[in-house]
């Protein structure tokens, strides 16, 4: 017996509509925790680093360092699939 399996309800009318919307929300809600997350770990970087400068500590000044740019690049990226979703979905 072969199973035909029935059309997909949500891809016309309102329920399509509302899946779409669905999506860019939960897209929009980890992004803004990816950002939220980064923006907390990069001020208690920051404020390791300063520290490290303080201390003269360049092993741990250069590992602040790249872990600092390594935030600035989640910045980065959040950013552009901000504008992304906001492009495809306005």
């Amino acid at each position: 017996m072969t199973y035909i399996e029935p059309p997909n309800f949500f891809d016309v009318g309102i329920f399509a509509e509302t899946l779409t919307k669905l999506d860019v929300f939960g897209a929009n809600i980890y992004l803004t925790q990816m950002l939220s997350s980064s923006v907390a770990h990069y001020s208690r970087l920051q404020t390791e680093y300063e520290l490290a400068v303080v201390e003269q500590d360049e092993d741990l000044i250069q590992q602040k360092k790249i872990e600092l740019k390594i935030c600035e690049g989640n910045f980065a990226m959040a950013t552009a699939l901000f504008d992304a979703w906001e492009t495809d979905y306005s």
